[in-house]
């Protein structure tokens, strides 16, 4: 007997043992789950701001209602009173406040802290508050792709919000209640308090003032060209920064259309990372940099253009159809001639070409923080043909995203390093510490100063000649204008992609400006008329955040004096037209095949300035 005894007591010691030490803390969590019950404490959402501290997205206090049926003791005045107050259905109200089976139910998110404060006041027992937040976007419909927005319970759904929604959320925290076993709370008993913590707050590379100027531009270019859409980049090509993107059309981010999914699908997608085009002839600048930086092409290069070459037996065209006869390598580049880039290309030969455009970045994803970006689209190397490689010289039988263009063209301005794209400068915890991002994002050496430099003086040169459309009297602007057809069904349609890609200051630059449009229908497609305006428009609107002054400006004013006016030409011949043209000292571009111009772009009488394009469309 005194062995049976010592045998049970080691048995309830070892048990007592496992109860208390081994198993302690979660039977003492189960306990306090059956003991009682809790509302939730909804962590405030971190903050989101630019990079001179303007909030771009914040979270404000609201309530949740909640009602617990086994502790309301008048079911139909709760329903009566809650149904009218938050304005929602009494049976749905006096059903929830019936039902026994379940311990709580919730009636309403997110309403307002004076309207929490009246049904408070009534102190209705069985009906609770809890305290949750609701985001809110100051600024409305800027950086609708960018921000992106979240669901009602602030879940990230789209851009940074979700991207970051680990950072962003918080930690939940919980008011926990003593309760019997009904789930009754008892009076005068403990509460627990765990309180939330804020998720951490994030400041963007993103600089308001530019961003509101991209935006507009996009706003007067869907109203004036009329575009399926439009995008645009401003970025800082030493560092990546990425100081505003824009596409349009957007929506308001307090009020995303989610009663219109197939819109909200549409407008919600950032297109200058998730979407891919055929760039045209901005392109040609990452062909002409990569010439040089081989030793395939150097300035004393020359070319003859008659309009078009012939490669693996087929006939490739120059934008103009007559040609550019005789020119130096940086007059292919001024002159946008496609002749002189599929000589490029050709001369590179596809091994050497594929393994430049990989360096640029050209065929894989930047690493931008943002979900869905597309890597481009490449033919593979062994299946490429000659002609294949031509059309790709001059921005053709290749695809890119904007973001990937915009990369790609910031190594070739900034001295040959290659930035990072990013959108984050920092994060700070509730706790107040601060994560700087800057060392993060590093530059890779890519292409030689010599080369950047050369790129440089091109651009500025082009823009000098024939981007008056960009010029801005007192300021030393570079860039180049693209113009791509599109495909639908494997043959070329008429529809067109426009867009323009530009640096300022020329020499050295600190700012890269992308305008994009999509399907023009306004009757004019070529990008030095269709995006290069926008692109003035933001340039200008850059000077004035950043107090930019003009230099020599009255010296630049006489470049852009209006004292042509423009002639009738429909009817002429194209030879006639091009002669009286070219006598007004008047640029101009052909659409078309045709030996008569049978419209012209800009109105006869209209006043333009020296050098100004005109867009002749020509036909019989």
């Amino acid at each position: 007997m005194i062995l049976l005894a010592i045998f049970l007591f080691c048995i309830v010691s070892v048990k007592i043992f496992f109860v208390s030490v081994v198993d302690g803390s979660e039977l003492q969590l189960r306990a306090i789950s059956q003991w009682t019950r809790g509302l939730p404490l909804i962590a405030e959402r971190g903050k989101i701001s630019d990079t001179n501290g303007n909030t771009l997205a914040v979270s404000y206090t609201t309530f949740d209602v909640y009602v617990r049926a086994k502790e309301v003791d008048n079911p139909a005045e709760v329903a009566s009173y809650l149904s009218t107050m938050l304005s929602v259905d009494y049976d749905f109200v006096y059903e929830k406040a019936i039902n026994r089976n379940i311990s709580e139910s919730k009636i309403k998110s997110q309403i307002s802290t004076e309207l929490a404060s009246k049904i408070g006041a009534k102190n209705f027992d069985g009906v609770f508050l809890s305290e949750n937040s609701k985001r809110y976007y100051p600024y409305g419909d800027l950086l609708t792709q960018v921000l992106g927005f979240t669901t009602i319970d602030n879940i990230g759904q789209a851009g940074i919000e979700a991207y970051f929604q680990d950072e962003l959320e918080g930690l939940n925290g919980k008011l926990l209640v003593e309760s019997d076993l009904q789930g009754k709370e008892l009076d005068n008993t403990l509460r627990w308090y765990m309180p939330s913590v804020s998720g951490m707050d994030i400041e963007l590379t993103i600089d308001t003032r530019i961003q509101l100027a991209a935006e507009n531009a996009l706003e007067n270019l869907m109203a004036e060209q009329k575009p399926k859409s439009a995008t645009a980049i401003v970025m800082n090509p030493k560092n990546g920064e990425i100081l505003a993107m824009a596409t349009s059309p957007s929506f308001d981010l307090n009020n995303p259309p989610r009663d219109n999914v197939e819109y909200l699908l549409s407008t919600m997608k950032n297109q200058a990372i998730v979407d891919v085009y055929e760039p045209g002839s901005t392109f040609k600048v990452l062909t002409m940099a990569s010439s040089l930086e081989a030793g395939t092409a150097k300035l004393t290069d020359t070319f003859y253009d008659p309009g078009y070459r012939i490669v693996d037996g087929e006939k490739i065209k120059c934008w103009k159809t007559k040609g550019h006869g005789h020119q130096s390598l940086t007059d292919g580049l001024c002159n946008s001639c496609n002749s002189v880039f599929v000589d490029l290309a050709l001369r590179l030969g596809t091994e050497n070409f594929y393994s430049w455009l990989k360096k640029l970045g050209i065929g894989s994803k930047t690493g931008i923080e943002f979900l869905g970006e597309a890597s481009g689209i490449m033919m593979d190397a062994n299946v490429v043909k000659r002609v294949d490689l031509a059309r790709m010289g001059f921005g053709q039988a290749i695809a890119v995203t904007p973001i990937q263009l915009v990369t790609a063209f910031a190594t070739t301005v900034n001295g040959g390093n290659k930035p990072q794209p990013h959108f984050v400068k920092s994060m700070t915890s509730a706790s107040g510490k601060t994560i700087n991002f800057e060392e993060k994002y590093a530059t890779t050496k890519v292409l030689s100063k010599e080369t950047s430099d050369i790129i440089n003086m091109m651009l500025e040169e082009t823009v000098s000649k024939t981007g008056k459309l960009t010029f801005i009297p007192g300021y030393e602007i570079g860039g180049k204008t693209g113009t791509s057809q599109k495909y639908e069904n494997g043959k070329i349609v008429q529809k067109y992609v426009s867009s323009f890609i530009g640096t300022y200051p020329a020499s050295k630059p600190e700012y890269v400006v992308y305008v994009m449009a999509d399907e023009p229908s306004s009757g004019q497609y070529f990008g030095s008329v269709v995006a290069s305006p926008y692109a003035k428009q933001i340039f200008q609107g850059i000077f004035e955040a950043k107090n930019f002054a003009p230099v020599n400006e009255e010296e630049d004013l006489k470049k852009v004096e209006k004292n042509i006016e423009m002639p009738n030409l429909v009817g002429k011949s194209l030879t006639e037209a091009s002669n009286i043209l070219i006598g007004l000292k008047l640029l101009f571009e052909i659409d078309g095949e045709g030996g008569i111009v049978t419209h012209q772009f800009i109105p006869a009488g209209t006043m333009l300035f020296e050098n100004y394009t005109v867009v002749l469309q020509c036909g019989g």
